[in-house]
């Protein structure tokens, strides 16, 4: 049997013959390091994770700071301008109301400060203007007047608007300008919106952040993206929407469609809105990091596995594999050497086989010539008992002839005389008595030289070395019905042979192992019924079965075994034989490493089932494979 068949055989389910699911080696160390594996990738995963949520709260913590840098910048510059307005409002000239002497004041400070300091009357009318010289005509102001502010006698700042001068969107800071406790003017200085600009650009958003300052309508005064684009317009709603408290964060989309993460806080002063967003791509990519990382790390594991899996693998595989090797050969009754493959239990295991291979050998060498003793054993009794047994047969013969000359003088003596009719039917009687005997020695001697003969011809099969082949055994069954034909036709018998598996083995041991079982089977078929016998085969895990099944007198449970035994019959003992005839199957079958069984209904018929190895190396000891 193969070594793979037997692996088969072994893991076969005993219900239905079908193998049994395993896992090789490889496979179990495959699972070993993917269970050793997947508690450091989920630690790495953990990790990885807190790495990202990390990552991901330091950017959003940046970005809120940022904001705050933003509005502190614009409060700290709002302050200085409060305070530089303060300043000039307490102006000697403007107290005086000498207003060419304090436009060239402003000028000054709009030189030294790049301010635009804008004096205007209680009716909105422009006063002095420093963008156009002194005694230009100054049109009403469009500065967003605060009269709560002014009657309070404090400044404020001004959303954006578009100055009426300078023709472009601007700022303000203003602040009434008080004489004898009242309001007398209102002083503002306009701001370009570059001064915001530069508010951003001293803090420095990382590259990809939007810092925008907002006003309180929601519209933007400075950008670090774009500003030409988008300084004067609306900002996003979800700008809008999500900035009115103090300060905070929120997530939605910007004005060019993009999803941010925003930050923002809010200016004391002004009230203006510092805003950062953050592109959620940029956000998230820590996390794709650490994702692609883990994947990385997955796959590098995964890879890892497989290569250690395959070479750890083969390391512990080879050597079982060579242990698989090695007991093939053991059940072959093959020497088996001691293995060296660096394994501690697979050499140990291979030191067994090897033991055991030697302990075999040995076992069968003493088997064997224990039975070539028994052979010749048998040879010499069988030739030894002939010589008497003739010696016998010889002395009976010659009984006959002393019995004939014996009564052939008593009847001649009685016949000289006047003989006794009671002497005469006395010698008769005699006469029969010893005729009898003589049979029954006959008989006896005609037994035992058939037993004498039977042994012999045991002994001679013995002796005989198989020869391997490949035999098409439907054409050797075919050939045994054609030769028992007649015999079959005289019990009102059929043959039938069905499509039988080929065999690797001895043609000649076949032939006697089959035409034993069909005489066998045609000799015992119940009298008054049609015979039927019927010869199948098949391919199976555990080697070639092919089996004799009939319908004839069937044996009783308790001699099942014992016909296999030699010189023993079982049931009436009406037909002719021996008793030698099974056990010469058996032993036949044995040479030829298979076995033979017997299961049997009493009258209703018996199946003799023969299992053949698929491969028979040959020989006296009848190895298979």
């Amino acid at each position: 049997m193969p070594t793979s068949d037997a692996a088969h055989a072994v893991h076969a389910d005993a219900s239905s013959g079908r193998p049994a699911r395993t896992l090789s080696v490889r496979g179990h160390l495959g699972v070993f390091t993917t269970a050793l594996g997947a508690p450091l990738l989920v630690i790495l995963a953990f990790l990885l994770w807190q790495v990202a949520s990390n990552e991901r709260s330091r950017l959003e913590e940046n970005a809120a700071s940022i904001a705050q840098d933003i509005a502190v910048a614009v409060d700290r510059d709002i302050t200085g301008l409060l305070a530089s307005l303060d300043v000039l409002a307490l102006s000697s000239s403007l107290q005086s109301g000498d207003l060419a002497a304090f436009q060239r004041q402003a000028a000054k400070l709009a030189e030294r400060q790049g301010i635009v300091p804008v004096l205007n009357d209680l009716d909105r009318n422009q006063l002095v203007n420093v963008r156009v010289p002194w005694g230009s005509p100054l049109g009403r102001t469009n500065l967003p007047w605060d009269e709560d502010a002014i009657r309070a006698g404090r400044p404020w700042v001004t959303d954006i608007f578009e100055g009426r001068v300078a023709k472009r969107p601007v700022f303000a800071v203003a602040a009434p300008v008080m004489r004898d406790g009242k309001p007398a003017y209102v002083l503002n200085f306009s701001l370009e919106l570059d001064r915001l600009q530069k508010i951003i650009a001293e803090v420095a958003p990382p590259t990809g952040y939007t810092a925008a300052i907002v006003d309180r309508t929601g519209r933007f005064m400075a950008r670090n993206v774009k500003p030409e684009q988008f300084v004067g317009q609306l900002a996003s709603p979800d700008l809008r929407a999500n900035t009115t408290a103090r300060q905070g964060s929120w997530e939605g989309t910007s004005v060019e469609g993009v999803r941010v993460f925003g930050a923002y806080a809010q200016s004391g002063l002004a009230g203006f809105r510092a805003a950062v967003g953050v592109p959620s791509a940029e956000l998230n990519a820590p996390l794709w990091r650490s994702l692609s990382l883990f994947a990385l790390a997955g796959v590098l594991a995964g890879a890892l596995s497989v290569v250690l899996g395959l070479i750890l693998g083969k390391r512990i595989t080879m050597p079982i594999q060579t242990l698989a090797e090695r007991a093939a050969l053991l059940g072959r009754g093959e020497p088996v050497e001691p293995l060296a493959t660096g394994l501690l239990e697979a050499d140990e295991v291979g030191a067994q086989l090897a033991a055991a291979s030697a302990s075999l050998r040995t076992r069968e060498a003493d088997l064997r010539e224990a039975n070539e003793e028994i052979q010749r054993f048998a040879y010499i009794v069988s030739h030894d008992l002939r010589s008497p047994l003739v010696n016998i047969m010889g002395f009976t013969t010659e009984l006959e002839a002393l019995r004939d000359d014996t009564f052939k003088r008593l009847e001649d003596l009685r016949a000289a005389t006047t003989a006794d009719a009671s002497e005469t039917e006395r010698d008769k009687q005699l006469g029969e008595d010893i005729d009898e005997a003589i049979r029954f020695i006959k008989a006896s001697i005609s037994k035992m030289d058939r037993l004498i003969n039977a042994i012999l011809k045991l002994s001679r099969e013995g002796r005989r070395e198989f020869r391997a082949e490949r035999v098409d055994m439907s054409q050797l069954l075919e050939n045994i019905r054609a030769t028992l034909a007649i015999q079959a036709e005289t019990a009102n018998a059929v043959i039938t042979v069905g499509r039988l598996p080929p065999a690797l083995s001895d043609r000649l041991a076949l032939e006697q192992i089959f035409s034993n079982l069909v005489e066998n089977a045609l000799k015992y078929l119940r009298r008054g019924v049609p015979g039927r016998i019927e010869i199948t085969g098949r391919d199976t895990a555990g080697g070639l079965v092919y089996e004799v099944k009939d319908n004839g007198r069937g044996i009783e449970a308790r001699d099942l075994e014992r016909v296999f035994e030699l010189f023993r019959r079982s049931g009436a003992q009406d037909r002719p034989g021996e008793g030698i005839g099974l056990a010469h199957v058996r032993a036949l079958v044995r040479r030829l490493g298979g076995k033979v069984t017997l299961t049997s209904t009493p009258g209703q018929g018996s199946t003799f089932a023969v299992t053949l190895p698929r491969r028979w190396l040959g020989g006296k000891e009848g190895k298979a494979a």
